[in-house]
């Protein structure tokens, strides 16, 4: 079964979780031939840094934002004049560009998340889905078969779009296996530190964060928090930061892919107050290295977490700083929860994503 994914995210986005779980598909599928899927990639020149180390594609140094896509995007056509025939296509966003009138294969269509239509105003405006060109529903409506990476995603689809014509089907993301304990800990790293990684904007809550450390800090002298990736901090993050006298205390670095077992494994906890995950990936790269984890109680939260965290309500910064209190004076307590997470972690594998995945193209087609 030849399978077609377009070049949409590999040139929108630099890192990120959706990128990285179309390479870990792609891996699957190229590694396990048996599972009779023969990914067609429709890029050769690309500016992700997750396909870029994984050997998919080559690196096109353009600059500027929108015009770099446009470039990447010639450029990729240009290369791809003889596309070879697919037996379905499964796009990796929602660009309406990308959208044939003409007979296409089947399309499976993944919903990552429900957040611009929960969150619109959370949303930065320079964010891709923003703008007009992108058009999540066309897409769903054309679809012969949805993929969601979450139940909670799935009933957050159906409760927005309503009815919709195609099965949707739930394929849970999974975890490398090089997020495991033991990883070692990038030298910038503190001694004892809390981690926060990814965007810290509008839903993600990293002011919820802060606060909470603020009401930590006293009798936590010794220990930082180490937001991780996201960009460094906005003028407004650094005011917040400033008012609570926490400058000594709180730090922004960025971390490559190889380096992240380590960031993880080395934080005495993970928090992740973000009020909306459709899946929320870090959570199982924490637990699987072992690193207890603190949760915001939402969305897809429980679903991924289980009995292996802790949880607070979203946007509750005293109960965050309650749960990381208790989470950093109670050994036991951390080995409970390093425990319980590494057997959480092993419940979700990349293996199992593309085995899913696979069996689900065969329905499409199948329905097609």
């Amino acid at each position: 079964m030849r399978v077609r994914f377009d070049d949409q995210v590999f040139i929108m986005q630099g890192r990120g979780g959706i990128a990285r779980y179309f390479v870990e598909l792609i891996r699957g599928f190229t590694g396990s031939p048996e599972l009779g899927v023969q990914p067609q990639l429709g890029w050769r020149w690309i500016r992700n840094g997750h396909a870029l180390e994984a050997g998919l594609g080559r690196e096109l140094r353009v600059p500027g934002g929108v015009r770099a896509r446009h470039v990447l995007r010639l450029a990729n056509r240009t290369a791809d004049v003889r596309r070879p025939v697919s037996d379905l296509m499964h796009p990796t966003f929602y660009d309406a560009s990308y959208l044939s009138r003409r007979s296409t294969p089947p399309i499976v269509v993944t919903i990552y998340d429900m957040i611009p239509e929960l969150f619109p105003d959370l949303l930065s405006k320079g964010r891709p889905w923003r703008r007009p060109r992108m058009c999540k529903r066309e897409y769903v409506r054309r679809a012969t078969l949805v993929l969601c990476i979450s139940e909670s995603t799935r009933r957050d689809l159906l409760r927005i779009y309503g009815s919709i014509d195609a099965p949707t089907i739930v394929t849970h993301l999974g975890v490398s296996h090089r997020f495991a304990p033991g990883a070692l800990r990038p030298s910038w790293c503190p001694g004892r530190y809390v981690l926060f990684l990814g965007n810290r904007g509008g839903y993600k809550d990293f002011r919820v964060a802060i606060e909470s450390f603020a009401e930590l800090a006293p009798g936590q002298r010794g220990t930082a928090l180490v937001a991780v990736g996201g960009g460094t901090f906005t003028a407004d993050e650094e005011v917040l930061i400033s008012r609570w006298g926490l400058r000594d205390q709180v730090f922004q670095r960025d971390a490559s892919d190889e380096e992240l077992p380590g960031v993880f494994g080395g934080a005495a906890a993970f928090v992740f107050p973000s009020r909306y995950e459709g899946f929320g990936l870090p959570t199982l790269e924490a637990m699987a290295c072992g690193t207890p984890t603190v949760l915001a109680d939402s969305s897809s939260h429980p679903e991924v977490g289980g009995d292996a965290a802790l949880y607070f309500p979203p946007g509750d910064s005293s109960t965050l700083a309650a749960q990381l209190r208790r989470l950093l004076s109670d050994d036991a307590l951390r080995r409970d929860l390093s425990e319980k997470g590494l057997a959480q972690a092993g419940r979700f594998t990349w293996q199992r994503t593309a085995v899913a995945t696979a069996d689900a193209y065969r329905i499409a087609v199948a329905r097609h």
